[in-house]
């Protein structure tokens, strides 16, 4: 016998507890002269690769943007999703990227640079 007498209880996901607890797994940064110029492109690429990287793994998503004069960080949820977008600016406008590993912790931080 089945009983349905309770309540729904609402729950977040897992990336959505990451974002609202404010604490990344990945960070990337992105300086040089180059972003001047180009921002509204770079910002296209990013947002379309985090989709991307959405539909392979739900919890993959970008938590927060800072931009500034030749600059742009952002945070995400997973460290994988920053190594992911380093490589797509990379492959789409050249640069040079780097990458930076904890194990211990689960943090990436990439950083790419094209003057």
């Amino acid at each position: 016998m089945i009983r349905t007498g309770g309540s729904a209880k609402a729950m977040l996901c897992q990336a959505c507890r990451t974002r609202a607890s404010g604490v990344p797994s990945g960070y990337l940064t992105a300086e040089g002269a180059f972003i001047t110029y180009h921002l509204d492109e770079i910002e296209r690429l990013l947002q379309n690769e985090a989709d991307r990287a959405a539909q392979d793994n739900p919890l993959a998503r970008i938590m927060s943007w800072d931009r500034g004069a030749g600059r742009l960080a952002l945070t995400t949820t997973t460290e994988h999703l920053a190594a992911r977008l380093g490589h797509a600016l990379q492959k789409a406008f050249d640069g040079s990227v780097t990458y930076g590993f904890s194990h211990e912790n689960k943090v990436a931080r990439v950083t790419w640079r094209r003057d």
